[in-house]
């Protein structure tokens, strides 16, 4: 397919009538006057910057994006039929149920992309013609480390060498998928469709899959733990017992947790994948090395709360707080992040009293 559209006719855009066209669409989407929805079918955007901006439900089949830089941008339901983007920079984008079947990837850069739903069969990392070594197939490794492709059908995409690592995969299918040398190390596999491939024991090492049975059965008594952890921190520790769930898998107290007065609660090397932490009382809480991708902790309290070595990707922290935690000794005791595995997006709506830096979390992922 892209050997035929290299010799295709295609409409160059200067960086200026791109951003024109941006512009534009992005006026259609919040209703204002000026708008024209962005209409890029076969425009060659080689090179140019579409970094942060919102091309929802967009039409880029065909068009060529070698190189271009598209971090943080909103492409929900748009459409990259086809589309060639190479050595491509889309982290951190939101590619929601895009329709990418039969694109070039090779080469791109797609850590900690939201591409839930993305229809992504038939893509492709290598590439046989203009810009290949020696005339040959050009494979590169295209990173998709610390994304979340829940749901993603890659029915007969070719994969070879591509890097998962720390991806939430939940529910994907790689039937009749090429993978050869691919990695998962730290994946969330949950329900992912890999019957038919021979993946090698330590391109998994780390991966998490479904609830045990050892830890469904505990779940009656990590409730009582819990309800005794609130009761001790709502009595002003008259009632009830602090606690600690080292270690446990939490996935299936999924619903137990929001708005929970917890102060203090101690998860460290806890699983607790995709909980609802919103509204959560977690100050001068304890959950380093834990596992909380996809967590929400919006509105949480998170004063003073140590989040070293968690994983962390895609939790969502809008209107946490993140300040110091004032101790009755009168000392002050600050949200600790330092080793943490998360994108400094992820923090952009989070209230903070000083620099995101100033508490370890992450600076902004390798554009």
């Amino acid at each position: 397919m892209l050997k035929a559209l290299d010799r295709e006719t295609r409409r160059t855009l200067s960086q200026q009538e791109l951003n024109g066209i941006l512009l534009a669409h992005e006026r259609l989407l919040t209703y204002q006057k000026g708008a024209a929805k962005a209409e890029l079918a076969h425009a060659r955007l080689d090179g140019l910057n579409l970094a942060n901006r919102n091309l929802a439900e967009a039409d880029l089949s065909f068009a060529s994006m070698v190189g271009a830089t598209a971090f943080g941008t909103s492409l929900e339901r748009a459409i990259l039929h086809c589309s060639d983007m190479r050595d491509s920079d889309f982290s951190s984008a939101r590619l929601m149920r895009a329709e990418m079947r039969g694109a070039s990837i090779c080469g791109a850069r797609l850590s900690y992309a939201k591409l839930d739903g993305a229809d992504l069969r038939a893509v492709t990392v290598a590439y046989r013609g203009p810009g290949a070594v020696s005339n040959e197939e050009r494979v590169h490794t295209v990173d998709f480390s610390n994304a979340s492709l829940k749901g993603v059908s890659f029915g007969h995409a070719k994969l070879e060498g591509c890097n998962f690592d720390g991806a939430l995969l939940q529910g994907a299918n790689f039937k009749n998928a090429q993978l050869a040398n691919v990695t998962f190390r730290n994946a969330v596999l949950t329900g992912a469709n890999l019957s038919g491939h021979a993946i090698p024991p330590d391109a998994l090492e780390g991966c998490v899959m479904g609830v045990s049975e050892e830890a469904a059965e505990r779940v009656e008594h990590l409730k009582a733990k819990l309800a005794g952890h609130c009761a001790f921190v709502t009595s002003g520790a008259t009632k009830g017992a602090p606690t600690a769930l080292d270690g446990e898998d939490l996935r299936p107290l999924a619903e137990v947790f929001a708005g929970s007065p917890l102060t203090g609660l101690v998860l460290r090397r806890a699983i607790a994948i995709g909980i609802d932490f919103s509204g959560c009382q977690l100050q001068g809480a304890r959950l380093d090395g834990a596992d909380l991708r996809e967590c929400d902790f919006s509105d949480a309290d998170l004063r003073g709360a140590s989040f070293k070595g968690a994983k962390l990707a895609h939790a969502k922290f809008d209107k946490a707080n993140l300040g110091s935690l004032k101790l009755p000794n009168g000392a002050s005791l600050s949200p600790d992040f330092s080793g943490a595995e998360a994108d400094r997006e992820q923090f952009r709506y989070a209230i903070l009293e000083g620099s995101p830096a100033a508490i370890g979390i992450p600076a902004k992922i390798a554009a």
